[in-house]
């Protein structure tokens, strides 16, 4: 449950590895409703080894109103959340 700025604060990366589905769609909301305006990107970590309950509610069933688009990577293990 970690989070880091790139060094212009423009990438967000969040680690949600062993969190529950509930409590990362929560800690997603506040992560994203309190990044600075400059934030354009959300770089999720959510794994896929250990099951895919994370990967899917990312990417299919998580919205929210600063997401404007999702990018998957060919890391299974992360999704890209482009903001506006």
């Amino acid at each position: 449950m970690d989070y880091c700025f790139s060094k212009d604060n423009e990438v967000m990366t969040v680690d949600l590895h062993n969190m529950k589905v509930w409590d990362a769609w929560n800690y997603l909301d506040s992560l994203i409703a309190f990044a600075p305006k400059g934030t354009s990107e959300v770089i999720v970590i959510h794994g896929y080894n250990n099951g895919t309950k994370l990967m899917n509610m990312i990417r299919k069933d998580y919205k929210n109103n600063r997401v404007r688009s999702k990018i998957t990577s060919w890391n299974l293990g992360r999704t890209s959340l482009i903001l506006s």
